[in-house]
């Protein structure tokens, strides 16, 4: 019973990319790239949503692969400067925002005003607040290469077998902090989801509310994998926005 729902699903989720790398190509073929800063974003389809470059899209499919939920770009904020802002994603069930940015790292400004904005300011010890600390607003990066050369895990592997491997992984997720502190990935071990969390949130998890005793991962720590897109490659993943990004 199992294997014949792992085929289904592996049947599914190959006619759901077969209709994404259909979806980009025709979406592509019509899109001016954008130059402005050197390096063209390329507009992406994933599980039906445009996105504004490859990068963001391979973000929202390593969401789901953490069986995360995801909003892309639900709604525009006005920050206490005044300036208006559109995060890439809302991850509602766990009260985190996420603004991906590529290699260059632009404009980043705005999530780092919108992270002190949504900083809840309770005392660690009697915190009630929906999300311990508040929303947590992160910045999510490019991925960091799995490094098989150097790995003392892959040193008996033949080198072909290293090369092989580091083709096809994905890298692992790599994100900073808007609130220069120590930041963390869990899955939690009551519903297993995987979570971001902070000092505050050191208690429970984010999403359940049950006390957590999993293990923590920090972002130099290689533990959750990034998922690429390769049938939806492209040279460039940098993101581009519009004014209010």
């Amino acid at each position: 019973m199992t294997g014949n729902s792992d085929w289904t699903a592996y049947l599914e989720n190959l006619i759901l990319d077969c209709a994404d790398r259909q979806a980009t190509a025709s979406l592509r073929d019509g899109h001016k790239a954008d130059d402005e800063v050197g390096i063209p974003a390329l507009p992406t389809i994933y599980r039906g949503t445009q996105f504004r470059s490859l990068l963001e899209a391979c973000w929202a499919a390593t969401l789901d692969s953490l069986g995360i939920i995801w909003e892309y770009e639900p709604e525009t904020l006005e920050l206490g400067s005044g300036a208006r802002y559109l995060p890439d994603f809302h991850l509602t069930d766990i009260g985190v925002w996420i603004e991906v940015k590529g290699p260059g790292i632009p404009r980043i400004e705005k999530a780092y005003e919108l992270g002190r904005m949504l900083a809840c300011h309770c005392k660690p010890a009697s915190c009630d607040c929906r999300w311990p600390g508040g929303e947590m607003v992160i910045i999510g990066h490019p991925p960091r290469p799995l490094d098989v050369w150097n790995d003392e895990a892959y040193s008996h592997w033949p080198g072909r077998a290293k090369a092989k491997l580091a083709r096809g992984h994905g890298g692992f997720v790599h994100w900073t902090s808007t609130r220069q502190i120590n930041s963390w990935m869990t899955r939690c071990s009551g519903c297993r989801r995987v979570t971001w969390i902070e000092r505050e949130r050191l208690r429970r998890c984010a999403a359940c509310g049950a006390h957590s005793e999993s293990p923590l991962y920090r972002d130099c720590e290689n533990e959750f994998e990034f998922v690429r897109l390769p049938w939806l490659s492209g040279a460039n993943t940098q993101t581009e926005h519009d004014p209010a990004a």
